[in-house]
């Protein structure tokens, strides 16, 4: 008897990879996840975090990457929004979030091409897109809830009270950041500069708010890499300023 997590894997990476993508047919029905709630969302991948080499390698290159973006993509599907809701202790929650190192290191590590993706005119496969764009696309970086009002404010008047609010967070929202600041920082130590690059972006966009936290990594990150990764460390230093895309 299958359990109901190798029904829900089996369901989001067992999909055809042409266009249009299947979380985009009209023809999809969502299975599994027709109740879906905040606590089944975090379980999901919390156990997909666990062992996602294994898991996941019975599927493709490019059904591991649709699949991912199914489960993290927040413009695909909640369950990374439930995530972050769901009712659990902020120790498990911060364990899970630690855990995606392991998604990095078994899966995008091996899987990915080792190449960077920044400023290149070559096509990226889907899962060296998903790799490099992670930190943008998938709402666990993100620990805070933005206001509607923040939104009709002028540019510099939402970035000073976004900095606010980043200077007063709470001690939970601040213990998730800390736990996606060290996935990053363990990225840095992976092989695959894809990786590598992966987590410069993630440390990019967390500079200009949590500098206190980024910069640091990167700097190190800077002083242990070695002069043959000229590409790579061009990209720590502007991400060091915030100013990546």
């Amino acid at each position: 008897m299958t359990t109901l997590y190798q029904r829900e894997i089996n369901h989001i990476f067992n999909r055809p990879t042409t266009e249009p993508l299947w979380y985009w047919s009209e023809h999809w029905e969502e299975g599994v996840f027709e109740d879906e709630d905040p606590l089944s969302a975090f379980v999901l991948i919390e156990n997909l975090l666990q062992n996602p080499g294994a898991d996941l390698a019975p599927y493709t290159d490019d059904q591991v990457a649709l699949g991912l973006e199914f489960v993290f993509n927040n413009s695909i599907s909640n369950l990374a929004c439930d995530f972050k809701i769901a009712p659990v202790p902020i120790a498990r929650k911060t364990a899970a979030l630690r855990a995606l190192f392991v998604l990095f290191r078994d899966v995008l590590n091996p899987r990915c091409a080792a190449t960077t993706s920044a400023g290149t005119q070559q096509t990226l496969s889907k899962l060296n897109g998903f790799c490099y764009m992670f930190w943008d696309i998938c709402p666990l970086s993100t620990w805070f809830n933005f206001s509607e009002e923040l939104y009709t404010k002028k540019p510099k008047e939402m970035l000073a009270a976004v900095q606010k609010q980043y200077k007063n967070l709470d001690a939970e929202n601040s213990a998730c950041y800390e736990a996606i600041a060290g996935v990053m920082r363990q990225c840095l130590s992976l092989d695959n500069p894809a990786c590598v690059e992966s987590a410069l972006h993630g440390l990019g966009h967390m500079a200009l708010f949590l500098p206190d936290i980024a910069v640091p990594i990167i700097d190190g990150y800077l002083k242990k890499s070695g002069y043959h990764d000229q590409d790579l460390r061009h990209y720590a230093r502007a991400a060091r300023t915030g100013m990546i895309l």
